[in-house]
């Protein structure tokens, strides 16, 4: 005779069902408050980088401690965590001195040190006013909420004075050569413009001269605002002081609109661009301002050249000496999306442009319009007081 263990194999499955259930929601524990934490900590770190790059950026300036709590404190709370605005403490989260390297913390500032810094911490704890972050699943398993903290330091360079004021100029090549790179350099051009106005200090001013035998105008006839009537437009304006904030002026964006539609054509003389910059600076620059022309340009025809090509050249080196005279630096930025030396339609002369840096300017030379940006660092010390993550 056989017994039948049916009571006792559902004993089995009760166990098991809640074995497999305690198992199943430690994996649901796993995905999601696991996944939540993780998050959390991505996003509290994202805002105190973002909370330190915008105390930072305030110090570039000088040093107003409490300007820079509050930048700080006001971006965190422009950011959402679990659908609520970040809350930092400006006088307890958000500190602000001389970054210590060594010891890797904030210091009470002092000459002795010549970086700037602000940290900015993120707490979701119990006592913060962000709270602790709440664990779901893993609540039932006897785990309370979890504590997540997040911090990070920018600084900005500092010499014990903020740095001088630039008056900038550059100087754009139109002619035929720079066909096949126009509409890059151009988009690089503005690019570069609002990276200086991204990091731009009162006093700071910013122009353009576009050229190519001579200084460009548009070839029609176009509505100028500023002059109530039709005319001819240059390209080419002189120089505008840079809005800490806001934009440039209704003349500048004009100018700037028509020189994006412009189509390069003509001859290569240099010089007609940097006796304008050279002009504009002497005329409207500022006394205690550091003088720069950025020449932007493919260089002058190689190879053979004809008597004009010639006069061209001598031209724009005296253009380039008399800037060195006046005071001004100049950088040059050959740009060509043909291998270096070769001549034909774009063809790119980067020694003569070398030849034409004056007063430590530097000499770029790229086939990446990007690298534009690079200049960044030569020009004036404009990079001077653009705040970086360094923790």
């Amino acid at each position: 005779m056989r017994y039948r263990a049916c009571g006792t194999r559902r004993g089995y499955v009760m166990v098991l069902t809640a074995i497999a259930l305690v198992i199943l929601l430690g994996m649901a524990a796993v995905s999601i408050d696991v996944g939540l934490l993780v998050t959390v900590r991505q996003s509290a770190q994202d805002v105190a980088d973002a909370a330190a790059l915008a105390g930072a950026s305030v110090l570039r300036t000088g040093m107003d401690q409490a300007a820079a709590r509050q930048a700080a404190a006001d971006v965190a709370a422009a950011n959402l965590i679990m659908g609520r605005p970040v809350m930092v403490d400006p006088a307890s989260d958000i500190e602000v001195g001389a970054w210590d390297a060594e010891a890797q913390q904030i210091l009470a500032w002092s000459p002795a040190f010549d970086t700037l810094a602000v940290r900015a911490t993120v707490h979701y704890t119990q006592a913060s006013a962000n709270g602790a972050v709440p664990m779901y699943f893993a609540h039932y398993l006897g785990h309370g909420d979890t504590t997540v903290e997040a911090d990070a330091v920018a600084s900005v360079g500092f010499s014990g004075a903020p740095r001088k004021p630039v008056d900038l100029m550059f100087v754009q090549d139109a002619s035929g050569s720079f066909s096949e790179e126009w509409g890059q350099a151009i988009t690089a051009d503005a690019t570069l413009c609002d990276l200086v106005n991204d990091v731009s200090i009162s006093g700071d001013q910013i122009g353009i001269a576009v050229f190519n035998n001579a200084l460009k105008y548009t070839y029609r006839r176009v509505w100028i605002p500023w002059l109530g009537r039709y005319d001819y437009l240059q390209l080419a304006f002189d120089l505008e002081e840079v809005p800490v904030d806001g934009d440039f002026s209704e003349t500048n964006l004009a100018v700037r609109n028509m020189i994006l539609n412009d189509t390069p054509n003509g001859y290569t003389n240099p010089a007609t661009g940097i006796n304008f910059a050279i002009d504009s600076i002497l005329d409207h620059g500022g006394e205690d301002h550091e003088k720069v022309i950025v020449l932007v340009s493919d260089g002058m025809p190689i190879g053979s050249t004809t008597a004009l090509t010639q006069q061209y050249r001598n031209e724009t080196v005296a253009a380039a000496d008399r800037a060195a005279a006046n005071g001004i630096r100049i950088h040059t930025v050959t740009l060509t999306l043909e291998e270096y030396g070769q001549y034909g339609y774009g063809g790119a002369d980067f020694e003569f442009n070398e030849g034409l840096v004056r007063n430590g300017g530097y000499a770029f030379r790229t086939h990446d319009p990007a690298r534009l940006q690079d200049i960044l660092i030569a020009v004036g010390g404009i990079e001077y007081g653009k705040a970086h993550l360094i923790k």
